[in-house]
């Protein structure tokens, strides 16, 4: 369901806790209700995109249209002995996505635990930490332009460094990511060997998911 709201508050949508109010604020549950926005020309510019917020600090009330993503459902995609694919909704919080890997005994992404921020977000931003980085286990990422265009990208594509993806650059400003498809493991990996982490395991008696 498409939701829309004036004066809209942004202080649970941002970490800095700013007290800020959007013009508009459109909420939507499905990639289909996002291209509907666009299609029947509901975003009016100026127009931002935001996830968590966790990126954002808002100085001033937010004079146009923002959009936010709840695209939540989790899927898995294909399955083999060794490993899983999944597909997951751009507004899905990251840690719940790392949690409901660790409580499937799925290994990959464990070091990027409590980084605050959505899903969609995350891939754009190519977080990292702890020796690992998202890019290492995205395989797609789907996008819907502010042309109505419905556009999927490999990992190649993504044009992946540090802290940065194409979805960065100018011309891919108005690109909306609506899923972000991932590859893990069901084979026990660990990335221990940065900074203090093998110090900090090595106090348990065993390695484990939710211990790293």
């Amino acid at each position: 369901m498409i939701r829309e709201y004036h004066n809209y508050s942004l202080l649970p949508h941002n970490t800095f806790g700013i007290d800020v109010t959007a013009s508009r604020f459109i909420e939507y549950d499905t990639p289909n209700e996002l291209y509907e926005l666009i299609s029947s020309s509901r975003i009016e510019e100026p127009y931002l995109h935001i996830g968590q917020g966790s990126n954002l600090l808002f100085v001033k009330d937010f004079e146009g249209t923002m959009l936010h993503s709840r695209i939540k459902s989790i899927d898995i995609t294909d399955e083999t002995t060794d490993s899983v694919g999944v597909r997951v909704g751009a507004g899905v919080r990251w840690d719940d996505f790392v949690l409901w890997c660790v409580e499937n005994n799925w290994y990959g992404i464990e070091n990027l635990s409590y980084i605050p921020g959505e899903t969609g977000a995350c891939a754009v931003q190519n977080i990292g930490a702890y020796g690992t980085e998202i890019k290492d286990f995205i395989s797609n990422v789907e996008t819907i332009n502010f042309a109505g265009k419905k556009q999927t990208y490999s990992v190649e594509e993504c044009k992946y460094a540090y802290r940065y993806s194409i979805f960065k650059e100018l011309d891919r400003k108005d690109c909306f990511v609506t899923y972000v498809y991932f590859k893990l493991s069901k084979t026990p990996h660990y990335v221990l060997d940065y900074g203090t982490v093998r110090e900090a395991v090595a106090k348990y008696p065993e390695v484990s998911l939710k211990i790293v």
